[in-house]
């Protein structure tokens, strides 16, 4: 009889952890929504391409300091132009992620 009461215990516990585990499962499986992949189809790019126009004036500013000289201060301009859009989006990614992140908290 207290066999049995045993491995009634032992089931009903073996049933919760089979319960916890398919939790963990289910939490673990990433998915992107249509706005997540949008923005990171946007984001991507524009990263890169903001990356790589900082590389390419110090680059050139580097190689051939006497060509790029008389123009730096207006490529400088354009680069900080291109910033502003770089770091809203940023700023939004990183909210989003932060808002996401307290929603699963919850």
């Amino acid at each position: 009889m207290a066999e049995m009461e045993g491995e009634g215990a032992l089931r009903v516990e073996l049933a919760d952890r089979d319960r916890r585990i398919a939790e963990l499962e289910a939490r673990t499986k990433t998915t992107l929504s249509g706005a997540q992949f949008l923005a990171l189809v946007v984001i991507v790019p524009l990263l890169g391409a903001f990356v790589v126009l900082g590389v390419l004036i110090v680059w050139k500013t580097t190689n051939a300091p006497a060509e790029v000289a008389p123009h730096l201060d207006l490529i400088l301009v354009a680069y900080a132009i291109f910033s502003n859009p770089v770091s809203a989006v940023v700023g939004a990614v990183v909210a989003g992620m932060t808002g996401a992140k307290k929603e699963e908290a919850a």
